[in-house]
């Protein structure tokens, strides 16, 4: 009787332990889905709302900052520069304003740095469905509603930045 009780629990511990297996692409290696993009709506306070149904199969950048936040200042002029060229191919960058004091005017501030990224403000809820632990954090979504990257350097010089929007644009590409 021992011994088939303690077979059952040996077949038991064997089976739950491959059906811990992730699945694996033809090289070998295991397949990692993306996460998702969760459903959000955010606005500037003077009439210019977004959310993510409006963006829904279009690739669209958040980058989450604070106006307190020295490395959002040393990011986003480059940032700046950089999503410009890309707002005219169909991937818009929104700048996600959280963890503010509450007399800071986050729009009026972009504006005064001399930078164009439309703002969006009180971005808590936002930051927090996106697991956004600090700024600056910029997170890249294709029209699939995927997070494929997530940036959380100051350097505005960075190449991964490039290399990311060039990712969202060759996702268009396939999709088309």
């Amino acid at each position: 009787m021992k011994h088939i009780i303690l077979t059952t629990l040996l077949l038991i511990c064997c089976f739950s332990l491959y059906a811990d297996e992730p699945e694996l692409d033809e090289d070998g290696n295991p397949i990692i889905l993306p996460d998702l993009a969760s459903p959000w709506s955010l606005s500037n306070g003077q009439g210019l709302e977004v959310d993510s149904e409006d963006l829904k199969g279009k690739p669209y950048v958040l980058h989450f900052w604070a106006t307190w936040c020295p490395y959002c200042k040393k990011l986003q002029p480059g940032l700046d520069v950089i999503s410009k060229g890309y707002v005219d191919k169909g991937i818009p960058t929104y700048a996600v304003s959280f963890w503010e004091n509450p007399r800071a005017k986050p729009v009026k501030e972009m504006k005064s740095r001399g930078l164009t990224l439309p703002v969006l403000i009180e971005g808590d809820a936002v930051a927090k469905q996106f697991s956004v632990m600090g700024t600056p954090t910029t997170i890249f979504i294709n029209g699939e509603g995927e997070i494929v990257y997530v940036h959380m350097l100051s350097n505005p010089n960075d190449p991964q930045i490039r290399v990311a929007y060039e990712s969202l644009l060759k996702s268009m590409a396939i999709d088309d």
